[in-house]
């Protein structure tokens, strides 16, 4: 009878000791998958969050060539910007859906109304200080435009002291026009305008004397209006970037967005870009 329950109590013990090793090995394996998993997430796929599943919602103005505006149809988006978007939303495997809005408000949107902004938009430190960027991918210089029968010269951007200017709301030419003002530097009349096309309006129209802003924009409007309008003056001295605004609470998506940016770049995608819009390389 001893015997007998030595040896069940060896059988119960043997038994207790394969299943602890059991669920040992279960756990162990289960860790390094989820190690794994998280390792994958991590290095090679950022986490970021849409507002809506599938879909990269931009906000933009479209009304600003070349970098959006409405082809022909007064619908679809087209311009610089929407086929850099294009690109990435084929990148992300995501649909892209633009969100049209008025510039001087649209960081306002972003991470509420879209997910970015695509809106040839200038990385700058108040910028900086609301909403991460993205990788710069074009740069851009500060213009005055007169019309091409003007006789006015310019050295420099305070040389619109004593003339009407035109020029767009929320873009870094209302900031610097309204600091030169505000310093005392210049004493001009300035119209500020949602559209950039306004102001070319009030250019040809006469109610101003010069149009200020970005020298890309500006290029492409003397493409195709070389008879009406000529630049005066470019502010090389201080060149800005263009970059893509994304919400702090998402900075995967800015990972995400920079490595795709990279990547075109070392593809030669940008050149391929800046030689179908501004017709040339510009640098990037």
């Amino acid at each position: 009878m001893k015997k007998f329950l030595a040896l069940l109590l060896a059988v119960v013990l043997l038994l207790a000791l394969v299943s602890c090793n059991n669920q040992n090995t279960d756990e162990g394996t289960g860790d390094t998958d989820a190690a794994t998993d998280a390792g994958v997430q991590e290095n090679d796929t950022p986490e970021y969050t849409l507002l809506n599943d599938g879909v990269l919602t931009i906000g933009s103005e479209v009304g600003y060539p070349p970098y959006e505006m409405f082809a022909d149809d007064g619908v679809t988006p087209i311009g610089y910007d929407v086929d850099l978007a294009n690109e990435l939303g084929k990148r992300l495997g995501l649909d892209i859906q633009f969100i049209n809005t008025q510039f001087d408000v649209i960081a306002e949107g972003l991470g509420v109304n879209y997910d970015v902004i695509i809106s040839g938009y200038t990385i700058n430190d108040e910028r900086l200080e609301q909403m991460l960027f993205s990788e710069p991918y074009i740069d851009n210089y500060q213009a005055i435009i007169v019309r091409a029968d003007s006789d006015l010269v310019a050295d420099s951007l305070t040389d619109i002291d004593g003339h009407s200017i035109a020029y767009q709301k929320g873009t870094t030419t209302d900031e610097i026009v309204e600091d030169l003002i505000a310093t005392g530097s210049v004493e001009c009349t300035s119209a500020a305008n949602e559209k950039i096309l306004t102001c070319f309006q009030q250019l040809t129209n006469k109610e101003v004397d010069m149009v200020v802003c970005d020298s890309t924009v500006a290029d492409v409007h003397l493409a195709s209006n070389s008879d009406q309008y000529k630049i005066i003056f470019v502010d090389e001295s201080s060149p800005e970037q263009f970059g893509i605004g994304i919400s702090k609470d998402n900075p995967g998506l800015q990972k995400a967005i920079n490595e795709i940016i990279l990547d075109l770049k070392e593809e030669g995608f940008f050149d391929e870009l800046n030689a179908t819009w501004f017709g040339d390389s510009t640098e990037n």
